[in-house]
């Protein structure tokens, strides 16, 4: 790999604090969460946002969760109010596109999109989401995330096909990633879900790009236990007992009181998203398609309870003189997780920290994101190797 010339750019470490969280997963996946942000940011989200969705089976958690909250409690209706390819004044604009996800072509989603937003029809669309079916196995670090790299930088906030010019687009266009939906017993390991949501959020913290985390919501119960052989419907029988601990919340609470019913479009049938036996899962769902659509808008998030998260090097920082990351926090030595990805989301370096020096003489020079994670702390820093 050629050596970077650095003029006038300094190796930086950053931290994305609470206000500059881009992960909707499950800690802000919660009603609590939504009824916290202020009504200025979901008023002008549901009248700014043209949102093209494509997914199958496994992506109609979100569409029937947005379906049903809008008949959650008074009032909702007008605040959440949404349309299904039916641009109406004051609701939410969603194409809901079914047929088609992630998983289907690895990179047919690009040129998919590209054609759906060069489409004169389309010049109003400016959110696109894809969704995944199964995670596993896919080559995310060399498909999705370059992929989706490519799309921002044609059509994002200042891209090649954004413009007044021939064959251009006058709208520029939000990209939201999304993670996969847990697998039952089968989680962890390489190319299984929870290793690429690994991939997928520390890419998306480290660009500033927002992601919708299926995996999280999916294996955290409602008092914020990970449950890491959960599948999809949040059965897990590490959780014991009923197996099933989305649907244990369910019981205890009533429709309207603790949770909604999902629908499968606005004012339609009440439906479970597919491959749940419960409305939760969906619902949590909604809450962060919510949570990232009041983000895009402008909200701080700043009443968000994430996990915890800091903004200085108080526990580790990078020497750019020796090209070592140098560990200061005693809690992370035999207890935390080092990851260092490309900008393409390729794992370079992974390792238990089991010493205070970790040295990357071994790593080609460029810019790499730094992920390390102990517990619910996770910091997330680009480094310049030289």
């Amino acid at each position: 790999m050629t050596r970077f010339l650095t003029l006038g750019i300094l190796c930086s470490t950053f931290m994305f604090g609470h206000s500059q969280n881009y992960i909707a997963n499950y800690s802000v996946a919660k009603e609590e969460v939504l009824r916290s942000i202020p009504q200025a940011y979901i008023d002008k989200a549901r009248n700014d946002f043209n949102i093209a969705y494509w997914h199958t089976s496994h992506g109609t958690h979100v569409y029937y969760g947005l379906c049903g909250l809008q008949d959650y409690k008074l009032g909702d209706n007008e605040l959440f109010g949404i349309t299904n390819n039916n641009p109406t004044s004051n609701k939410l604009d969603f194409h809901d596109i079914y047929g088609y996800d992630l998983s289907t072509g690895e990179t047919a989603f690009i040129q998919r999109t590209r054609d759906y937003l060069d489409d004169p029809v389309n010049a109003e669309i400016n959110t696109v989401m894809w969704s995944w079916c199964n995670i596993a196995g896919h080559d995310v670090a060399n498909n999705y995330l370059p992929g989706m790299q490519t799309l921002i930088n044609e059509y994002g906030d200042g891209g090649s096909k954004i413009g007044a010019g021939v064959g251009q687009r006058k709208v520029p266009v939000n990209f939201i990633f999304m993670t996969g939906h847990a697998n039952y017993k089968n989680n962890i390991g390489e190319g299984k879900p929870k290793n690429q949501a690994d991939l997928i959020t520390d890419y998306c913290s480290a660009n500033g790009y927002f992601c919708l985390d299926y995996y999280s919501i999916d294996t955290h119960c409602m008092n914020d236990n990970y449950w890491s052989d959960s599948g999809d419907d949040g059965n897990s029988a590490l959780y014991g007992g009923s197996y099933k601990f989305y649907q244990d919340f369910q019981n205890l609470k009533t429709v309207g009181n603790g949770y909604f019913e999902n629908k499968s479009s606005p004012g339609g049938n009440v439906t479970y998203g597919a491959h749940n036996t419960q409305h939760i899962t969906a619902n949590r769902k909604a809450y962060a398609m919510w949570y990232i659509l009041a983000r895009l808008a402008g909200w701080d998030g700043e009443n968000e309870n994430n996990d915890t998260e800091v903004d200085n090097d108080d526990q580790f920082y990078f020497n750019s003189e020796d090209n070592t990351i140098v560990i200061i926090d005693d809690n992370f030595i035999n207890k935390a997780i080092c990851r260092i990805y490309s900008l393409t989301g390729q794992i370079v370096v992974q390792q238990t920290i089991d010493s205070y020096i970790i040295n990357l003489n071994g790593v080609d020079s460029g810019i790499y994101i730094v992920s390390i994670q102990s517990g619910k702390l996770k910091i997330v820093k680009k480094i310049l190797i030289s």
